[in-house]
């Protein structure tokens, strides 16, 4: 892998986990604003963010995965 590709790589990884991190803080922020009652959240949007979730935690890993196959 060509250097610029590595640099790219680890830009978009970490940009994947930081992606996921403001997830979990909009997930946090939801939940203190609603008083700590699970159940007072909208189920389609808690859905949603834990969609966007999984796929930034997934796209993350598979970054991970490609940079440690080339040798980094």
């Amino acid at each position: 892998m060509s250097p610029i590709g590595y640099i790219v790589l680890k830009i978009l990884r970490g940009g994947a986990l930081a992606s996921a991190g403001f997830v979990v803080l909009v997930i946090a922020i939801e939940f203190w604003k609603h008083g700590g009652d699970v159940t007072a959240l909208t189920p389609g949007f808690m859905v949603l963010l834990v969609l966007v979730l999984a796929g930034a935690l997934w796209l993350a890993r598979a970054i991970g995965r490609e940079l440690a196959r080339n040798g980094s």
